[in-house]
């Protein structure tokens, strides 16, 4: 079964962050071998749907959902779940509806980001630089 990731990052008025995301997709799709695209919540696109019919549409038959997300609040517990079918609920006004997937397409809702320790290493490592003057 081919099978690819969708990163579902917020998104934001800032024009500069959108990079930040691709990148992470870039890293995540060298280290594992997976087609890794990112599907934004809001300010930008594709959307999260976006992102998931045009998988869908190449061929992918199991796309996994990875919210990259620290905090577990209102996107991740509610609006992604209900925009993939997974929940019951109102679909979120963001302008776009739910996932439209035929039957043979599994979609699987990951785990957010969390309190994952290499999180730890990363602030470690920014203290460090920032002490150093960079």
């Amino acid at each position: 079964m081919r099978t690819a990731v969708v990163i579902v990052g917020h998104g934001s008025r800032v024009r500069e962050t959108v990079g930040i995301y691709e990148t992470i997709a870039r890293l995540a799709s060298e280290s594992s071998g997976y087609e890794v695209r990112v599907g934004y919540m809001k300010h930008h696109r594709p959307n999260l749907v976006e992102a998931v019919e045009g998988l869908i549409a190449e061929g992918y038959r199991r796309i996994v959902v990875v919210p990259l997300f620290i905090v577990p609040g209102l996107h991740v517990r509610d609006d992604i779940p209900v925009l993939l079918g997974k929940k019951d609920g109102h679909v979120p006004e963001f302008g776009y509806s739910k996932v439209r997937a035929p039957e043979d397409v599994e979609i699987v809702y990951a785990d957010a980001i969390g309190a994952d320790p290499r999180l730890a290493e990363v602030v470690v490592d920014r203290v460090r630089k920032a002490l150093n003057g960079r």
